[in-house]
């Protein structure tokens, strides 16, 4: 039997955890609209490693429901309070960073342009 005090020690790191990921969904939310299916391949990569380091590292391999629910509770926790006062700032680096990469980009598309 696990000890109150290490289980609540580690339902607190995978809600800490979930909270991280929750920041990595809210980064990745401009991407998802532009392309789904590479924004939710790359939170579900996160996520599934944020997953087995809290059951291995963490629990060291005691899995239980608990834990897998302090991700979910870290997640929407962060949703709800600092995740949306972070969206606008996520949508400019987003908006920032594609112009970067057009303007990086142009050059380019003008030389290939003259092989056509």
């Amino acid at each position: 039997m696990t000890a109150p005090r290490v289980a609540l020690g580690r339902f607190a790191a995978a809600c800490l955890m979930g909270m991280a990921l929750g920041l990595v969904y809210g980064f990745l939310r401009p991407v998802r609209r532009k392309a789904p299916g590479l924004g939710d391949f790359l939170f579900l990569l996160t996520a599934g490693g944020a997953w087995i380091y809290v059951s291995f590292g963490v629990c060291m391999g005691d899995l239980r429901l608990g834990y897998t629910a302090g991700l979910f509770l870290g997640g929407f926790f962060w949703e709800w309070t600092v995740g949306r006062l972070l969206r606008p700032v996520f949508f400019g680096l987003w908006r920032f960073l594609s112009s970067v990469f057009r303007f990086l980009l142009f050059p380019w598309k003008k030389f290939l342009e003259f092989f056509y």
